[in-house]
């Protein structure tokens, strides 16, 4: 896509927010590498299956956007909101989410590598999610996050530390049914 054609679909998309016709956004399947996109409003876009990575869309305003298998790798999103954004199976490897809004749906995202410094995940849906590598300083969460986290994402110990979480169990333990995370769960649950 050409610089010129994405600038008319970005424009449409302003008049179809504005409610002065144009159109929604649509997206889906662009190549938009290195785009510049910082600051972008791309609120409720189509960009499902769209090949983002290396884009600097910092800033940017995704709530609501559909970025469902979408390639965002080594993409800067630093600051972006993506409240309410759909990023299922999307690869975000190596992508900088520092700071960004990320209130969800990342089943079965990549974000390994991604650097997460500062971002809200209070309300990210991950299940399945790639972290390896991921750098979760000072990223933002609540209980019931850590405690899903606990049970359906793969963290290393310094990650867990990152977080503010004990140290997974070990083998030993989790055969004994020490340490496990479902038991404290339902006793606190039980209270």
């Amino acid at each position: 896509m050409t610089r010129e054609e994405l600038d008319r679909v970005l424009e449409l998309h302003r008049l179809w927010l504005a409610g002065e016709g144009g159109e929604q956004a649509d997206l889906h399947r662009a190549d938009l590498r290195y785009a510049n996109l910082k600051g972008a409003d791309l609120y409720l876009a189509d960009l499902r299956g769209a090949d983002l990575s290396g884009t600097d869309l910092s800033v940017a305003d995704l709530r609501g956007a559909d970025l469902s298998g979408t390639d965002l790798s080594v993409a800067d999103l630093s600051g972006a909101s993506l409240d309410d954004a759909g990023l299922s199976s999307a690869n975000l490897r190596g992508a900088d989410l520092s700071g960004a809004n990320l209130y969800a749906d990342l089943r079965g995202a990549n974000l390994s590598g991604a650097n997460l410094r500062g971002a809200d995940m209070r309300y990210a849906d991950l299940e399945g999610e790639d972290l390896e590598g991921a750098d979760l300083e000072g990223v933002r969460t609540n209980w019931f996050t850590r405690t899903r986290w606990q049970e359906n994402v793969h963290l290393t110990d310094q990650q867990r530390a990152q977080l503010g979480m004990r140290p997974a169990p070990r083998a030993e333990n989790a055969r004994r049914g020490r340490g496990r995370n479902t038991t404290v769960l339902a006793r606190r649950l039980s209270r």
